[in-house]
């Protein structure tokens, strides 16, 4: 796995904890996935991908909403 991929990663396991409220991550992955967050920064495309998944879905990723714009 490419090391830039780590903030995706991130953010995807993020999005499922606030989708998805039987699922918790412990506090240390979580600590591990803001660290991912913060380190490698939202791209321009993973911004796009959000968009069309909205359009296609409906509803807005809360963790890439604050992010992207």
């Amino acid at each position: 796995m490419p090391e830039r991929s780590r903030g995706m990663i991130a953010r995807t396991y993020m999005y499922f904890e606030a989708a998805y409220p039987k699922y918790k991550m412990s506090r240390q992955q979580h600590q591990l996935m803001e660290a991912w967050d913060k380190q490698y920064p939202v791209t321009k495309w993973e911004c796009e991908r959000s968009e069309k998944i909205e359009k296609a879905q409906g509803n807005k990723n809360p963790v890439l909403l604050s992010r992207c714009h």
